[in-house]
């Protein structure tokens, strides 16, 4: 259907009213009939007047209720991206931790193997145990934190654009 075949519709009695009147002049008329004319056309132009701001009066609740819309998904949007974050950082934060917890293992067990049997070559060595072990434990830290940054840096969820774009992207507006 052709823009202007559906304009037609909508506006055909306002056409109708112009085609009326667009060539009333063009011949000689009486004053009652230009009087009469006259009256017509006012009454028909305040209904067109009347109806104009009604519809302006609709448009303007509608665009207030979009508006309204729009900051709620907006507020929504920044309370679900902020939930998302601290999601990502707990899950994170739960996988270093659970990396490191069998690095550590793995560690105080070499430790053990291959460590003591060269701190006893120097004495009895427990005190210099006890300050190795604490540096795997501080080293341990340092990596835990390490692995939670690169966990966090993989690829998030695409988040949605503002809802207004949203919307017009899926042709609502």
């Amino acid at each position: 259907m052709r823009v202007g075949t559906h304009e037609d519709k909508l506006f055909k009695n306002e056409i109708g009213v112009f085609n009326q009147y667009k060539n009333f002049n063009d011949h000689e008329k009486s004053p009652d009939e230009l009087k009469e004319a006259l009256e017509d056309l006012t009454v028909k132009y305040k209904a067109l007047l009347d109806q104009t701001r009604f519809l302006t009066w609709v448009s303007g609740r509608l665009e207030r209720k979009l508006h309204r819309s729009n900051r709620d998904l907006n507020e929504r949007n920044t309370r679900l991206e902020k939930t998302l974050d601290e999601l990502v950082r707990a899950k994170a934060g739960r996988n270093a931790f659970i990396i490191i917890y069998f690095i550590a293992i793995a560690l105080f067990v070499l430790e053990e193997f291959f460590v003591e049997p060269v701190i006893s070559l120097f004495g009895d060595g427990l005190g210099l145990s006890i300050l190795f072990k604490l540096g795997i434990v501080l080293l341990l830290k340092v990596i835990e934190g390490f692995i939670e940054d690169r966990i966090k840096k993989k690829p998030k969820l695409q988040t949605m654009d503002s809802p207004i774009k949203t919307l017009i992207d899926f042709g609502k507006i």
